[in-house]
């Protein structure tokens, strides 16, 4: 099979696999919720030490954990 061929059954078996997704529904994207985001502070005697934002409850966790474990103080708020 030359080249030509060989890129023309490529494409071909490429677009087939596109339509068997599509008429699955494969390739729509799902509507995401609006995700909780948190912004997290630690200071140390009034003074700020770092900012950061978390994702998830985990990576707010985490983060609240450093903060601990450096012993700052912290704030979390938490956006919609």
């Amino acid at each position: 099979m030359d080249h030509h061929n060989y890129m023309l059954d490529l494409f071909e078996s490429f677009q087939q696999h596109q339509d068997q997704l599509e008429a699955s529904n494969l390739l729509k994207l799902k509507a995401m919720e609006p995700a909780t985001r948190y912004y997290v502070e630690a200071s140390l005697d009034g003074r700020l030490e770092w900012t950061e934002w978390a994702y998830t409850r985990h990576e707010r966790d985490q983060l609240i954990q450093d903060a601990k474990d450096c012993g700052f103080s912290y704030t979390v708020e938490e956006h919609d």
